[in-house]
């Protein structure tokens, strides 16, 4: 690693210094409880995985990619079937599958795991990497993509892209970048090629259509392909990112200096320790939304609801989707909505995949029509109040105190979430502890990477 003096932003080198951090990235060098998270994100993103094995994206997108590539045999594992593939295509379909069920990890800039756990892994098994080699990848796509959006992301998303892809892309090079070893200056040209694939929309929320386990795909493949031109010599513009017809201008405000804090203490302070999970599979705005009418309705022994009333902040409680009271038809419609959220809470006294998907629930739908979403400006982000009134006249209130700390995702919380998601789906109790000790394991056993690939296709298909 660079000192931090190497770290002093210029303006337009922002692209130059995170490619010199993460080029840089030496496991043995950083501090202990990044390597730890991203343990945490590694597993967790799995878990998330193995539990959507039975949704359509990502059988989808395997259909897809098979027309595209062919019968071409690659060196990276398609998880749904073991199938080798090319590392673009096990890739993209590996994204799919993690972000299948909305249940990935999660922070203010986006959801970064759904690309970046599959292009390490695919990039991992075809370049042969050691155990510490993926984990330093991993905490390369992590940092350079949320400090490229951590102040950003609002502006992004008014303009009605979606910050997962948006982002992705630079996760997903810079990821693939450390693992085929590529020094400062070919990172610094994925890097730039990356801007220029940037995109995704956010309208498939008011549509109610479910491209966006794809959106991540793209990113993921997209990202490899960056990476691999620079690998081979192409070059592009260092200022893609903060230049006059660079990336924050084209996709944001272009009076604000969204670089200002992109290099700050570059190395030493992580954003990545900000990356929280999700308990259910919803938008993470609504995590504790669900979470507080749960325990409403444990303190009212889930008496019948008269009414109901959310209050989030304006940000959150004005986001696309999130005030939506039906009808549903799909799953984008049900994740995103405040209303569907609370009300399979209060009716079923749980948030599964499945109750997701029960678009005519009769229990539910009364109680979304009892649902009101106030948009005030007195609550801070990710702290919603929740006033119940029940049908007996008896009222209660509650509110989240901790805000995103409340789902921090540490290697105890990866953990856990992974026993409870292999047993909603039903998996053997037996593959579950293997799976932890194979990725708490992974920087020590030789050839770790290939084997916890088999470990994992086998819980998958």
């Amino acid at each position: 690693m660079s000192n931090d003096a190497d770290f002093i932003v210029m303006k337009g080198d922002g692209l130059k210094l995170l490619a010199r951090f993460s080029s840089g990235i030496d496991v043995m060098a950083m501090p202990p409880d990044i390597v730890e998270k991203a343990k945490a994100c590694l597993l967790y993103g799995i878990a998330v995985g193995v539990a959507a094995k039975d949704t359509k994206p990502a059988r989808l997108a395997a259909s897809a990619l098979d027309f595209e590539y062919g019968s071409a045999a690659g060196r990276s594992t398609r998880l749904i079937d073991a199938a080798r593939v090319a590392v673009g295509a096990a890739a993209f379909a590996n994204s799919a599958l993690l972000h299948a069920r909305v249940q990935e990890d999660a922070h203010p800039a986006g959801h970064m795991g759904v690309v970046v756990i599959p292009v390490a892994l695919a990039v991992a098994e075809t370049v042969d990497a050691v155990g510490d080699e993926l984990l330093a990848a991993i905490i390369a796509g992590y940092e350079v993509a949320l400090r490229i959006g951590r102040d950003h992301a609002a502006d992004l998303s008014n303009r009605g892209l979606r910050t997962t892809s948006s982002y992705g892309v630079f996760a997903a090079a810079a990821t693939a970048a450390r693992l085929m070893r590529l020094d400062e200056e070919r990172t610094l040209h994925a890097l730039a090629l990356a801007a220029n694939l940037a995109g995704g929309l956010r309208e498939f929320v008011n549509a109610g259509t479910e491209e966006y386990p794809f959106q991540a795909g793209f990113a993921a493949r997209n990202g490899i392909g960056a990476a691999s031109c620079a690998q081979q010599g192409t070059g592009a513009a260092a200022s893609s990112l903060e230049g006059a017809a660079g990336f924050y201008r084209a996709f944001g405000d272009p009076s604000r200096d969204y670089s200002r804090r992109l290099a700050d203490r570059l190395g030493e302070e992580f954003e990545m320790r900000e990356i929280t999970y999700k308990p259910f599979p919803a938008c993470q705005f609504l995590r504790s939304v669900i979470r507080g009418v749960l325990a409403l309705r444990e303190r009212a022994r889930a008496a019948p609801l008269e009414a109901m009333v959310i209050r989030m902040n304006p940000f959150e409680a004005d986001f696309l989707g999130v005030r939506h009271a039906g009808p549903y038809t799909t799953f984008s419609q049900t994740f995103m909505s405040a209303p569907f959220c609370a009300a399979l809470a209060w009716s079923a006294g749980k948030v599964h995949y499945r109750g997701m998907h029960d678009f005519n629930a009769a229990a539910v739908l009364r109680n979304v029509a009892l649902v009101e979403v106030v948009s005030d400006a007195a609550r801070p982000r990710y702290r919603p109040r929740i006033d119940v009134t029940c049908t007996d006249g008896r009222t209660y209130e509650w509110e989240e105190t901790l805000g995103i700390d409340a789902f921090k995702l540490t290697w105890e919380a990866a953990v856990t979430m992974t026993h409870s998601l292999c047993s909603e789906i039903g998996m053997s109790s037996s593959s579950t502890p293997d799976l932890i000790r194979s990725v708490e394991g992974i920087s020590a056993a030789p050839g770790s990477v290939r084997s916890l690939m088999t470990r994992v296709s086998m819980m998958t298909r």
